[in-house]
């Protein structure tokens, strides 16, 4: 969806023009994006951001002229057709999690929201999915539910809760009458999931998984500090009313039991990693027979996990801790197995990394993968790899002005992310990393196959912001101390920390913004 005058509240238009990083730009060229520029009086034409900026009769003017220009779209545009998205977002859960695909249920509801008070209108939709799983014992797992939350088909770092929390949520049973709760958690609880002993057994649902994707081109965000909690206002109800019908659909517990008994143990069972092996083993064999399932039966290595666990169970395997703790480590294993006992990188089993690095671009997102590597290289006079998402999000918009991609890796380095580091060096492109001062931004900045330019942030940054606009900014007021769990020879680092978020926090993306434009300028992308 392009944007839209529309999209914000008429006093936050002023704000947006007054910090725009680029103000000899032309009015024209700053707001090509929007979709009312075609419509732009010619007074506007070749004035430049800075003119506009410094004049709030003409920004008033400005945003009059585009609301009276053209009226706001009354739909939101599918780029797909339901029907086919619903199947796709049963299956990419699947690829995940062992559910129950034949009684998963997953919708696709579009909305259009106008504030009451101001001229603000946007259309928006929500994607739904709830599956029973198939890996859970019922007796025990009896109502249990995981969630996962995403707003424009990205997570925040507690799985997404944290986004559908507060607020009101309104719905109509099957009885008609409306129900209202607190979040997301309650509406679940109203149809079943809870696994708390008070709740009437034989109405509890089967442990399932229920995934939300809320996309909005304007989300407005909560809180000063990282993009943790959205206002649900616009969407809440609609949240509701979906997620009440679908689960409603799910099987109830209705006095199933259990399949294997709870105290049965054999006396010696094979490690978790002689299953694996087994398994690699016989998809390296029949690979080798025909070379084409490595594309028609491509998997994630949390898929390969899912298909080595049913012969697990078969077995009573009994997990150390829990299932959980055993999937994950079965999954950190498979490269190291993949080498250590057939030679070859997971890859070449076609067996892929889940793409946790993503790239920001001229308003769009593209998870970094194996097949799409030297696209992604290709964008951007410069990239900058970004350890934490939030970030990279916040500084987006600036960045797309400029032609800057950002990559976020949401942590330490993916071999993907690594790989597009080389790739875009092999293509001419400058590459740097922004990342935290401590010993995991150490860590990270460093974890680069060749040498890779660090472009912040170190002390340093807060003595350029002072003398560069910040004058009242002090170390105090953004570093905070911390015990690191690794070691580290930089004796400051052993005690305090200055994290990107602190800076944003404190002064503003502009700010920071500044800061990495200087950095790019000294390797030289930016004019």
């Amino acid at each position: 969806m392009r944007d839209s005058i529309y999209h914000h509240k008429p006093g936050n238009m002023g704000g947006l023009i007054r910090r725009f990083p680029d103000k000899s730009m032309t009015v024209p060229e700053a707001f090509s994006t929007y979709r009312e520029i075609r419509v732009l009086p010619s007074k506007f034409r070749n004035m430049t951001v800075q003119t506009l900026a410094d004049d709030p009769k003409l920004i008033e003017e400005f945003c009059k002229s585009l609301i009276d220009g053209m009226a706001p779209e009354s739909k939101y545009r599918l780029p797909y057709k339901k029907a086919e998205r619903e199947k796709e977002l049963i299956e990419s859960v699947a690829e995940v999690y062992g559910i129950d695909k034949s009684k998963a249920r997953s919708k696709v509801v579009t909305g259009h929201y106008e504030d009451p008070n101001c001229t603000q209108e946007f259309n928006y939709a929500v994607e739904v999915v709830v599956a029973p799983r198939k890996d859970l014992n019922i007796e025990k797992h009896g109502g249990e539910v995981e969630f996962i939350g995403n707003v424009n088909s990205t997570p925040s770092i507690d799985g997404g809760e944290g986004y559908f929390t507060g607020g009101l949520f309104r719905f109509k049973d099957r009885n008609g009458e409306t129900r209202e709760t607190q979040s997301v958690r309650g509406v679940l609880y109203n149809c079943g999931f809870t696994a708390g002993d008070y709740y009437n057994k034989s109405k509890k649902k089967v442990p399932s998984v229920v995934v939300i994707n809320l996309k909005t081109p304007c989300p407005d965000w909560l809180g000063s500090a990282g993009k943790t909690k959205v206002d649900l206002k616009p969407y809440a109800d609609d949240i509701a009313q979906t997620l009440y019908s679908l689960t409603k659909k799910i099987p109830s517990y209705h006095g199933k039991r259990k399949s294997v008994e709870d105290d049965y143990r054999p006396e010696r069972q094979k490690e978790q990693e002689e299953y694996m092996m087994e398994f690699l083993q016989e998809r390296y064999k029949a690979i080798q027979a025909d070379l084409s399932i490595k594309i028609k039966d491509r998997i994630t290595q949390r898929g390969a996990c899912y298909r080595v666990r049913p012969k697990m169970i078969e077995d009573g395997f009994q997990p150390r801790k829990n299932w959980g703790v055993t999937m994950k480590s079965l999954a950190s294993s498979i490269n190291r197995l993949c080498k250590e006992y057939l030679h070859v990188d997971r890859e070449a089993l076609g067996i892929i990394a889940s793409p946790r690095a993503v790239m920001l671009y001229k308003g769009m997102s593209y998870p970094v993968t194996i097949d799409n590597l030297k696209a992604l290289a290709l964008n951007g006079v410069a990239i900058i790899i970004i350890e934490k998402e939030g970030i990279a999000e916040v500084l987006a918009d600036r960045a797309r002005k400029y032609g800057i991609a950002l990559v976020h890796t949401k942590g330490r380095f993916t071999e993907y992310g690594k790989d597009l580091i080389e790739v875009a060096k092999d293509e001419g492109s400058v590459v740097s990393i922004l990342v935290d001062y401590d010993v995991v931004g150490e860590s990270i900045a460093k974890s680069s196959r060749t040498q890779t330019p660090r472009i912040g942030i170190t002390r340093d940054t807060i003595t350029w912001l002072q003398r560069n606009g910040y004058p009242d900014l002090t170390l105090a007021d953004v570093e905070e101390e911390y015990t690191p769990s690794e070691y580290t020879n930089d004796p400051y680092l052993k005690h305090k920390r200055i994290e990107l978020d602190s800076i944003v926090a404190k002064i503003g993306a502009e700010g920071l913004w500044r800061y990495v434009l200087h950095r790019l300028k000294e390797l030289g992308p930016i004019d």
